[in-house]
């Protein structure tokens, strides 16, 4: 099977029903958000909150490019692993679509203090994160409509199939985000200490 056919293989085992479902769950999800900031609502709160101070907390710009990447591709990972996964819960799927969008826009609330959904959807990182997420939550939905309907045993075959899925197209995909996430920030930080170069040079003139 030469790699154009496997990959054929592959898009054709995503439910693209499922697929829109969980994109439809994570937009609730965002537009829910100012709702939870507002009225403070702090168990769905927490988790985005922690989580973003976990990781601003491990990530150092000035850290070597390929660590940077490692860290960030390595919670993604985990992360939509956990969305394919929690398919063996049944309802947890289209909870996890729903939280993804309330979580991403919190911390958007917090950081920038305005929810501006273009740039938020349609920047280079997101246009390779959020199909991948939408990917993984579609999986684990089909993981959890086929343990209601057909029990355990046909399942672990189910797995095994959306786990090919995960391995050769969501991880490529957050491999190729996370890149351009790193890319970005070194830039960012390069323009940072080039603009803080050129204001210790006018000062001391």
């Amino acid at each position: 099977m030469d790699i154009l056919s496997f990959y054929g293989t592959i898009w054709r085992s995503i439910d693209g029903i499922l697929f829109l479902l969980a994109a439809a769950l994570f937009f609730l999800g965002v537009f829910f958000a100012p709702i939870v900031v507002k009225k403070e609502i702090r168990p769905l709160l927490w988790y985005p909150l922690w989580i973003w101070r976990m990781i601003t907390g491990h990530i150092d710009p000035d850290d070597p490019f390929f660590r940077l990447w490692a860290i960030i591709f390595s919670l993604n990972s985990l992360s939509l692993f956990c969305n394919l996964v929690s398919g063996l819960f049944i309802i947890l799927s289209p909870v996890f679509s729903f939280l993804l969008g309330v979580h991403i826009a919190v911390i958007c609330l917090k950081e920038v203090g305005k929810l501006r959904l273009f740039p938020l959807i349609l920047n280079p990182v997101s246009l390779f994160e959020l199909p991948a997420a939408w990917i993984s939550l579609s999986l684990g939905m089909n993981l959890g409509r086929e343990l209601y309907l057909k029990g355990y045993t046909h399942v672990i075959y189910q797995f095994q199939q959306e786990l090919m899925v995960y391995l050769f197209l969501v991880l490529p995909l957050l491999a190729i985000a996370g890149f351009i996430e790193v890319s970005l920030i070194k830039v960012l930080r390069r323009g940072s200490n080039n603009g803080s170069g050129i204001n210790e040079e006018n000062g001391q003139a």
